[in-house]
């Protein structure tokens, strides 16, 4: 997969190797019940228009590595204010593409640490990461 910043077009490349671990959690019909005096249910629903999470997190231990250099990259684009950016799956079976800015109020980057568990000799060292967005 891959994130596209819409401003420039400068893509980043993210392994296929995310699982996007909120994906059947999110509803998208938010409701409020309560009852009225006469003790009837008044239930008022409404379609939310955007604010999907999207959190994109490592498979397993083998898998869901992003290079320091890449890492780094997406930090800066997560310090761009009201930047919205393209989040493109390329599976085999799945190439859907998602309108995303990054979900600061939930820690936009999270749980970054070397895959060898030591310190970085190169920006091409593997980091493990917890990528979060929003969907627009």
């Amino acid at each position: 997969m891959k994130l596209i910043r819409v401003a420039t077009s400068e893509a980043v490349q993210i392994e296929n190797g995310f699982f996007w671990s909120d994906e059947f959690d999110y509803k998208p019909i938010e409701q409020k019940q309560q009852f009225a005096i006469d003790g009837s249910l008044i239930i008022q629903e409404g379609k939310k228009k955007a604010g999907r999470p999207i959190t994109l997190v490592p498979a397993n231990e083998g898998m869901g590595w992003i290079k320091r250099r890449e890492l780094s990259k997406l930090q800066d684009w997560s310090a761009l204010q009201d930047e919205q950016f393209t989040l493109e799956f390329d599976y085999p079976h799945d190439n859907r593409r998602f309108n995303v800015m990054f979900n600061h109020q939930e820690g936009a980057i999270s749980n970054p640490k070397t895959v060898k568990d030591i310190p970085t000799v190169s920006e091409d060292d593997y980091y493990s990461a917890t990528l979060k967005f929003l969907e627009l």
